[in-house]
């Protein structure tokens, strides 16, 4: 069995030499390293020619750069393996992990396999990941909504392996237009296509964290959380229309719903009251656009209609004194949500200056 590895790179000289070893050593030896340069200005090119010529496993593409989802598209394109793995290229495999998932495909029928992660060094991880490091054990078949809502599989795409048949199949690809949560949303489409999924609690990925990591510093200023709050509601929108697209049946709609305002109401809460009424207008309308003209209150739950009632007034120009959905609604929601321990952890978390992934 062939696993096809695809590593994006961009500027990634000094660490990519560290990561393509730990993926050339590995003891399943039937692999191709797709390594797609993508418009690299430091010698990023030169370290991977270098590592095509050492091992003829390793794939070296070249293009302008694009972003991540533009160079593991090209990736996806010219992969030729049974089963598909992203790495980035400052990540790492832990020694085992290609047998590992070789032998969960094996057995013939799997989409996809959900694996857990390492994180380098362990003290840089958010106390709001602790939990999701590793899924349980589970297999799952024709039960989406579990794997996309339910299961703690965080939205990483390098901590899932794919039958590359399964993808071609269903011409998945990358958002390219998303600069941010491009992971989840190809995985929320995935996930509903698949008929099979594997989820295992082996931690096959070292995830090395850095200071600049997007994922979990915290967007202290009002300009970095309104670009965040943008570029989550461009999320939004690509969810909302690859579902409309795929022609996907409203059986997730109201765990759809929630998993929107889970993404973004928390960050809302932290601009001033005039800021919260224009992004919950633009929101409002996309919610109208997907879910018809009542913004999907007939089918929200329990504790999602007050917050949607709030959105709503505000959306239609009601006057905004305080926070557009009240501290209490707001806490309420959360923690029917997530659980009293997770708000728990997010709130210390911050206190502590961590930052908190979403």
């Amino acid at each position: 069995m062939r696993i096809s590895v695809i590593v994006p790179c961009y500027n990634c000289a000094p660490v990519v030499g560290d990561c393509l070893s730990s993926i050339l050593s590995q003891d399943h030896e039937d692999v191709e390293v797709v390594c797609v340069n993508d418009g690299s200005t430091d010698d990023t090119l030169a370290v991977l020619r270098d590592s095509a010529e050492q091992d003829r496993r390793v794939v070296v593409l070249s293009h302008e750069n694009g972003g991540v989802s533009s160079a593991r598209n090209a990736g996806l394109r010219a992969c030729t393996g049974d089963v598909v793995l992203f790495v980035d290229a400052d990540d790492a495999l832990v020694e085992g992990s290609l047998s590992s998932i070789a032998a969960r495909f094996a057995y013939g029928g799997v989409d996809c396999l959900v694996f857990g992660m390492l994180i380098e060094p362990p003290e840089a991880a958010p106390l709001t990941l602790s939990h999701r490091l590793a899924p349980r054990d589970l297999v799952l078949e024709d039960r989406p909504r579990e794997l996309i809502f339910h299961e703690h599989t965080h939205p990483y795409a390098f901590r899932v392996a794919f039958d590359r048949a399964f993808l071609i199949d269903n011409g998945l690809t990358f958002d390219e237009t998303l600069t941010l949560g491009e992971d989840e949303a190809f995985l929320m489409c995935a996930y509903r296509l698949a008929h099979r999924v594997i989820l295992s609690s082996e931690q096959l990925y070292v995830y090395r964290m850095s200071d600049t990591s997007a994922s979990h510093r915290d967007n202290a200023s009002d300009d970095v959380l309104s670009q965040k709050l943008d570029k989550h509601l461009d999320l939004v929108k690509s969810v909302f229309g690859t579902w409309r697209c795929r022609g996907f049946d409203d059986s997730c709609d109201q765990e759809l719903l929630d998993w929107c305002l889970d993404l973004l109401m928390l960050d809302v809460s932290r601009l001033d009251p005039s800021a919260q009424a224009e992004f919950y207008g633009r929101l409002w309308r996309v919610l109208q656009l997907y879910f018809g003209s009542d913004g999907g209150r007939s089918l929200a739950s329990t504790f999602a209609k007050p917050c949607l009632r709030a959105i709503q007034r505000a959306a239609y120009g009601a006057k905004v004194r305080g926070p557009v959905v009240p501290l209490p609604l707001l806490a309420t929601f959360y923690l029917s949500r997530r659980g009293v321990s997770a708000v728990t952890e997010r709130a210390f978390a911050r206190l502590r200056g961590m930052g908190a992934y979403r």
